[in-house]
């Protein structure tokens, strides 16, 4: 199918700052090898990327509590001339973090990311019930907040406590001990990286289709895949730019969509969706991930 599938690139871009979970992420599918380089947006990473071809990104895609990261989505969408060639999922733990010298009596603030303190409302509400919660940009802003106020606290990753030198007090203090947020890695079409999925016994597609304007159209969208057998795994809808009450959906499936088994499923979509975009095919287990 020639789409890249391995890791070759010479910078691996990803959501900063430094010491957040994308960067661990990151740090995972590099393997140590080539530059990461962080970015100060979704949109900063696309823009990067759309002028690096010998250039990835690791970007979230959706986490198993918050759902889908729609930013990233519509990016995909909108960006021309790149592809998804890997997915991986990421399990994310939150820590409470401090100064060395810091007490956890003494804490009277915890500084993190929205997202990061509803998820471990619990354990706060249990352990420092009259700490004000702040919320700021990022976990990684987080600790290096916390690492400038003794009388505070974080919540973070053990890869931001070794960044900003804090103690790790406790770990995995979110309700959900099952949090994992799902990765992909988009590269430039223009990578020249030319690659098979021989050896990959499992395989999924990510599409991304404009459906019609007519009655039943997310209906006519879906017939193709169930007469192929085609299981879904994905689907969202987003709004479609310039065309106010219209939309699209992201649709992962089971399968290769542009192998030769599922030719005529491509052609379906084609005569029934007003657009038709390929976001890649990658190896659906992450053992297999390359």
């Amino acid at each position: 199918m020639g789409l890249p599938t391995k890791r070759v690139e010479s910078r691996l871009l990803y959501l900063g700052p430094e010491g957040t979970h994308s960067q661990e992420a990151a740090s995972r599918w590099s393997g140590g090898s080539g530059d990461l380089v962080p970015c100060r947006s979704l949109n900063d990473v696309f823009l990067q990327l759309s002028g690096m071809p010998e250039a990835a990104a690791v970007v979230p895609i959706e986490n198993s509590i918050e759902g889908p990261v729609t930013q990233t989505l519509d990016l995909l969408a909108a960006t021309d001339g790149v592809v998804v060639t890997a997915a991986f999922g990421l399990p994310v733990q939150h820590c409470l973090l401090t100064a060395h010298d810091t007490s956890l009596a003494s804490v009277k603030s915890v500084y993190s990311h929205p997202q990061a303190l509803a998820q471990c409302g619990q354990w706060l509400s249990a352990n420092l019930p009259e700490a004000a919660l702040v919320a700021v940009a990022s976990t990684s802003e987080a600790a290096r907040l916390a690492a400038g106020n003794r009388e505070t606290a974080a919540i973070a990753s053990r890869l931001a406590a070794e960044l900003y030198g804090l103690k790790l007090v406790s770990d995995e203090i979110q309700l959900n001990r099952r949090n994992e947020t799902r990765f992909v890695v988009v590269r430039s079409a223009d990578s020249g990286v030319k690659v098979t999925m021989e050896g990959i016994t499992q395989v999924k597609s990510l599409l991304h289709l404009a459906a019609t304007d007519r009655p039943g159209a997310l209906l006519h969208l879906l017939i193709p895949f169930h007469e192929a057998d085609m299981n879904l795994s994905f689907i969202q809808s987003r709004p479609l730019p310039g065309h106010p009450w219209q939309y699209g959906f992201f649709i992962e499936v089971e399968g290769d969509i542009l192998g030769t088994d599922f030719s005529n499923t491509l052609g379906q979509l084609r005569s029934v969706a007003a657009t038709v975009r390929v976001l890649g095919v990658y190896p659906s287990k992450q053992n297999e991930v390359k």
